[in-house]
């Protein structure tokens, strides 16, 4: 059984893998992506996921970007939290902000294990159009 004590501070992302029922995986962020998640006290959550080679903007501006530089700032990059809770051994995300706007308001599930000093959170089998996928995302504390 998990404690909320177990998850507290901030870890660093060692690898986000995704596999699908053939067995088929993939790495939505490349194989050396980069990111945190921390948990604090209070009982809130925040997570960053990102490419390694993310591109700089040409045009050097955030808000007036063009599409394209847009697209693959998006592309390379994913980040939500909220308050959390745990239930066993499982943590429960409530959304409160998401680059993704359809997950502001949903609960995200994540089964809860540890491998010696890694955390690894665990979706449960998500039916997409690329087949029903698995992703597991390890992390280790940052130092």
């Amino acid at each position: 059984m998990t404690k909320k004590e177990d998850l507290l501070g901030t870890w660093a992302l060692v690898r986000w893998e995704t596999t699908y029922d053939g067995g088929r995986t993939i790495y939505p962020m490349g194989e050396d992506a980069k990111g945190f998640i921390l948990y604090t006290t209070d009982g809130y959550m925040s997570a960053v996921l990102f490419r390694s080679d993310r591109a700089l903007f040409v045009s050097g501006e955030a808000l007036t970007a063009d599409d394209d530089e847009k697209v693959a700032g998006w592309n390379g990059y994913y980040s939500y939290g909220g308050p959390f809770e745990i239930d066993g051994n499982h943590v429960i995300h409530t959304v409160a902000h998401c680059i993704y706007p359809n997950w502001v308001g949903d609960t995200q599930v994540r089964e809860i294990s540890f491998d010696e000093d890694r955390l690894i959170l665990t979706t449960p089998p998500q039916k997409t159009r690329r087949g029903t996928q698995t992703s597991r995302v390890i992390w280790k504390r940052a130092n």
